[in-house]
């Protein structure tokens, strides 16, 4: 899960984790609807989950469950329907006042629709904002998801109305007594948008070599090597995240695609291949091994042939859009 709030929202499909479902990434599905769409979530796989959850919240035994009307409205709001969002998360808090996480989704709603504002009128809408991160971090101290919104205020907003790297640290540090990997992760984020590679690439290779039997680490540095087209580097990595957990499009798709970085077509192929069977609506692995195809100059003919499979299915949110995989195609 992510929370954008205000401002930047780039980096946050693979860095927002809730600590309770992160433990369960390589374990069977969960046992009811909101766990099993946390872990769809966690593993990119949004559009699953959004259809499991407008189901369950549709099912008579699920008409008071609060969280899971909230959790809803997250969805639509990574789906950007923010009133749907809007009107979800408001009617979860109706249901239960108390409910820690409708509060957090809440603020996701709010927060996002000030993102369409123009300036003067988000700031206007910051006292009530701000409020539903604190009404949730007060209903419930340890939800780790809380700091992650306030790191991203701290990094969005302006210093004189609150924001402050130093700050972003200090909720990292908070995260980081609850989820020692996440903590990892946020402090990582902070660096990262505080264009210091040096510091983010240290938290990455912490969080994998403290933590290697837990994937979010693991795969977080595979994909940071990735980005930094260290292809060699990422190789191990990679592969250990994808091992762990099969389940995620994203350890597929960076997997698939570094393994044609390093020219070994026919193990991408196996990769997608499995891939493909497990979550054959999600196909971020199609168009980022095109992309790693074109660059490097083989098989012109595979690279078309992913992306117009690509193309055959709405893209998932915060993925490449279908504009861009055309974009694409055209320069095959």
């Amino acid at each position: 899960m992510r929370v954008s709030g205000i401002g930047k929202r780039a980096g946050w499909v693979t860095v927002w984790w809730a600590a309770a479902v992160a433990l369960l990434l390589a374990a069977a599905p969960a046992a009811n609807p909101l766990q099993q769409a946390q872990q769809l979530v966690e593993w990119g796989r949004l559009k699953e989950a959004r259809q499991l959850v407008a189901t369950a919240v549709a099912q008579p035994e699920n008409k008071d469950n609060a969280e899971l009307l909230a959790y809803y409205g997250h969805l639509q709001a990574e789906f950007d329907d923010l009133k749907s969002a809007s009107d979800l998360t408001r009617q979860a808090i109706k249901m239960d006042p108390d409910c820690a996480p409708c509060h957090l989704y809440r603020f996701e709603s709010l927060a996002r629709r000030a993102e369409t504002m123009n300036q003067f009128r988000a700031m206007m809408q910051l006292h009530g904002i701000k409020h539903e991160l604190e009404t949730a971090e007060q209903l419930d101290p340890k939800l780790g998801d809380v700091q992650w919104g306030w790191i991203r205020l701290d990094l969005t907003l302006p210093a004189a109305v609150g924001g402050s790297t130093s700050d972003a640290y200090k909720h990292a540090d908070r995260l980081a007594a609850l989820d020692p990997v996440d903590g990892h992760l946020a402090r990582a984020s902070i660096a990262e948008d505080s264009k210091d590679p040096t510091r983010a690439l240290n938290e990455y290779r912490a969080a994998a070599h403290d933590f290697p039997q837990d994937p979010r680490g693991v795969f977080a540095l595979g994909k940071a090597l990735f980005l930094r087209q260290d292809y060699a580097g990422a190789a191990g990595p990679l592969e250990r995240a994808w091992e762990m957990n099969h389940q995620s499009v994203l350890y597929g798709a960076y997997h698939a695609a570094n393994l044609v970085q390093l020219r070994q077509p026919q193990a991408a192929r196996t990769v997608l291949e499995a891939a493909q069977k497990i979550h054959s609506d999600s196909r971020l692995g199609d168009y980022l091994t095109a992309q790693a195809l074109l660059a490097t100059g083989q098989d012109t003919p595979w690279a078309r042939a992913l992306l117009e499979r690509y193309l055959a299915v709405p893209p998932e949110p915060n993925q490449p859009t279908a504009a861009a995989a055309r974009q694409l195609l055209s320069t095959s």
